[in-house]
């Protein structure tokens, strides 16, 4: 099968890096559903405009998972504010869930993808009242198509 198909690397692509994350938040008080909303929005915007800020061409799409014991959202954005959305099931106020993110950036480095992912994380944790304990398997690595 791999004679009719040829996937040969398109210098276009040598400019699209993705960074992926993951982690446990946790607070002292429970999550309402609707802050976690406001989180994982809060976040999606976080990245995409400091994406924007750092130079970044386009954004091909920003993603977060937020799941916890009774409860799971997904988040994503390709940068515009008006195209951002987060859905799910809510569930009961949390203390700790887990959160993934996935960045897929064109015109930055990997580095600096990394580097603005970690820097909103730790915005949108601080305004959030969070703490953030990372998980053992986070990586970081370039897209490939």
């Amino acid at each position: 099968m791999t004679d009719f198909i040829r996937i040969e690397e398109n210098p276009a692509h040598g400019e699209i890096h993705g960074y992926g994350v993951a982690c446990l938040a946790t607070r002292s008080t429970p999550v309402p559903p609707e802050e976690l909303r406001s989180f994982a929005a809060s976040l999606m915007t976080a990245v995409a405009s400091g994406c924007v800020a750092k130079g970044a061409k386009d954004i091909g799409h920003i993603k977060a998972y937020v799941e916890h014991a009774t409860g799971f959202l997904a988040a994503d954005t390709l940068g515009d504010p008006a195209d951002l959305t987060v859905e799910g099931k809510d569930g009961e106020p949390a203390t700790t869930f887990r959160l993934v993110i996935n960045s897929v950036i064109y015109g930055l480095s990997r580095e600096a993808v990394a580097r603005v992912t970690e820097d909103a994380l730790k915005q949108v944790f601080q305004e959030h009242g969070l703490s953030m304990e990372p998980e053992n398997h986070s990586r970081s690595n370039k897209t490939e198509r």
